[in-house]
């Protein structure tokens, strides 16, 4: 099977991810707001404008044969929001568990995208499993972070997602330059 670059409908769903990554590893890593409670409610925010913006893709998109699963996986990522943000009070293992089942949930979207692209002989599905990687990175770290909610912890799951947010970034440039 050949492939090749073709044109991806939603090059800014990429960007607008990477640009919420990039500011949660900015204040993780400064530790600005220092508690895991203004980490959640940042985090919620990005689950929440991916939610949101899958949810705008899926309806606003004539020519889309997948936007079933815009719609859907769209919901999904509010379900999450709303379980973050009604646990917000609850044990930091609670809150964190809710995020990891998100990571390993987006990880697994990433790669149903994969698999969709190179369906359609799309040679950017490479991207998508690089983000489902990625994700599975800051999964990891998120899950290390469990006992030992430190300062150097948090510093590296920001440094994670810092580096997460700019492949992000690169990733909708290439994604828009098909």
């Amino acid at each position: 099977m050949e492939m090749e670059l073709k044109s991806y409908e939603k090059p800014w769903l990429p960007a607008l991810k990477g640009a919420f990554l990039v500011l949660f590893g900015v204040i993780a890593m400064l530790q600005i707001f220092g508690g895991l409670k203004a980490l959640t409610i940042l985090f919620a925010v990005l689950i929440g404008a991916t939610g949101a913006s899958l949810i705008a893709a899926g309806m606003l998109s004539a020519k889309s044969s997948f936007k079933g699963w815009h719609i859907i996986t769209g919901a999904l990522n509010l379900a999450f929001v709303a379980a973050l943000l009604i646990k917000i009070d609850s044990s930091r293992l609670t809150v964190i568990w809710i995020m990891l089942v998100w990571v390993f949930y987006y990880a697994l979207t990433e790669l149903a995208e994969a698999v969709i692209l190179i369906k359609e002989s799309n040679a950017f599905f490479a991207l998508f499993i690089l983000n489902a990687l990625l994700s599975l990175l800051f999964g990891y770290a998120l899950y290390v972070i469990i006992g030992n909610f430190v300062a150097q912890s948090v510093l590296n799951i920001g440094l994670i997602a810092f580096v997460f947010g700019l492949a992000n970034i690169l990733s909708s440039y290439l994604l828009s330059k098909a």
